[in-house]
């Protein structure tokens, strides 16, 4: 009997689970949606060099000069360099799937709880979209009245091509 106890509970951890992972992953893509964020495209991109070929694509045909590239190269870098020093520690992920675990496994659910973690995440991922629009304006700055006038044609037909592929 004991057995058929533990089954049954081992069962409803990994269902709860499910459930609870399956409902926020649908939340964040009903908000990423709305937002006009593509996240596994950008997400996945991003591991691919996706916003070196973003920003590639949005100075193409700008004519940059060796002193502005170089500025560009030293604003991306430094980006790169803040975004790595503010990613969670080894032990930060581990306290936080914990604390994950806690809550699906509690006599009771919090919900309270697990909104406030969802928010601190979400926080988190403001921060770093900031931090990158601040950067992309600080290059704009460093581009001519004639390159801004270029860059926004560039990003104005990036945008059309991203709407077109959204209603397929």
């Amino acid at each position: 009997m004991k057995a058929n106890t533990l089954k049954a509970g081992l069962l409803a951890i990994v269902a709860s689970t499910a459930l609870l992972t399956t409902s926020v992953y649908a939340e964040q893509q009903t908000r990423c949606q709305e937002s006009g964020y593509h996240m596994k495209s950008d997400r996945m991109g991003h591991h691919n060099g996706g916003m070196k070929s973003a920003m590639k694509k949005m100075f193409r045909g700008l004519d940059l000069t060796d002193e502005q590239r170089t500025e560009i190269k030293t604003l991306m870098k430094a980006q790169k360099e803040s975004m790595q020093s503010s990613r969670p520690t080894s032990d930060e992920r581990q306290a936080h799937r914990a604390e994950m675990l806690a809550l699906i496994t509690a006599d009771s659910f919090d919900e309270s709880q697990v909104k406030l973690l969802m928010q601190q995440k979400q926080e988190k991922r403001q921060d770093k979209a900031v931090g990158m629009l601040k950067v992309q304006n600080e290059i704009y700055q460093l581009l001519t009245p004639e390159q801004q006038v270029k860059f926004k044609d560039n990003f104005a037909k990036a945008r059309s091509r991203n709407e077109r592929k959204g209603d397929r």
